[in-house]
């Protein structure tokens, strides 16, 4: 009986004098052993703390702050397989997202492919109709409508903006009501009218403004009267000779 209560526990074996350990299991009282007290039961050792001051501490409220070495070669480590299969679930759900996204970007890949198609036939039919309209150019004698304006063109234009146009000396007026404005070229008037918008305030600007009582109206074309025609006498027959043979003597 008084072997086993003296005999030392593994734990109070593996404590040396000089170790670093902690008492309590609370590491605020972190400390080194100095030595064990002899003739004591539970094995009790003295501790230098940190903090300040001994204490005797039993050696099985002693905990060493650093694992001692294994002593044998081949520790047995504890293995568990709760690590390796969440590993593996969470592989599966990347797996998974990896699955959807690459269905997703063969959607948009087919779509993209079904609106390339579409545009590759809108475009061929633009060529044509590019095609078609060079064709017609090429034929055309004139393609410019505003050079080859008209007064009935420019007439239908300005009715329906509540102007009228008439010609008169040296040029062409437009007129609304009391206010009128004279223009070189019926084209001029044309590039006005033309526009989408437009503003009365540049139309009939004041001082390019004339009094509509002011206004000619265009003068007739008089037709030149073609020259008198003028005839020579006859000739008598000896005077004819005489001139052909005047022109057959050569000069000194």
């Amino acid at each position: 009986m008084l072997s086993n209560i003296t005999s030392n526990s593994p734990q109070e074996t593996s404590l040396k004098p000089g170790q670093k350990v902690y008492l309590y299991g609370d590491r605020r009282y972190e400390g080194k052993l100095i030595r064990p007290l002899e003739r004591t039961y539970p094995q009790k050792w003295t501790v230098q703390l940190e903090l300040g001051g001994y204490v005797a501490a039993n050696a099985a409220e002693i905990l060493p702050l650093e694992s001692p070495h294994p002593e044998h070669k081949d520790p047995k480590i504890p293995f568990s397989e709760e690590p390796e299969i969440e590993k593996i679930a969470q592989l599966e759900q990347k797996i998974k997202i990896l699955e959807n996204t690459i269905q997703q970007l063969e959607t948009e890949n087919r779509l993209i492919e079904h609106r390339y198609h579409e545009v590759e036939r809108e475009n061929e039919i633009l060529r044509q109709d590019l095609e078609q309209a060079k064709q017609t150019i090429r034929q055309a004698k004139d393609i410019s409508p505003i050079i080859r304006l008209s007064l009935k063109r420019v007439l239908r234009l300005a009715h329906q903006a509540c102007m009228d146009v008439q010609r008169t000396v040296g040029g062409w007026i437009l007129k609304m009501g009391n206010k009128a404005r004279k223009f070189r070229r019926l084209a001029d008037i044309w590039d006005i009218l033309s526009v989408d918008e437009f503003i009365l305030s540049e139309i009939f600007p004041p001082e390019k403004l004339i009094a509509v009582n002011l206004i000619l109206p265009p003068r007739r074309r008089t037709r030149p009267e073609p020259p008198e025609k003028k005839t020579f006498p006859l000739m008598h027959p000896q005077d004819i000779i005489r001139n052909r043979t005047m022109t057959l003597v050569k000069s000194g």
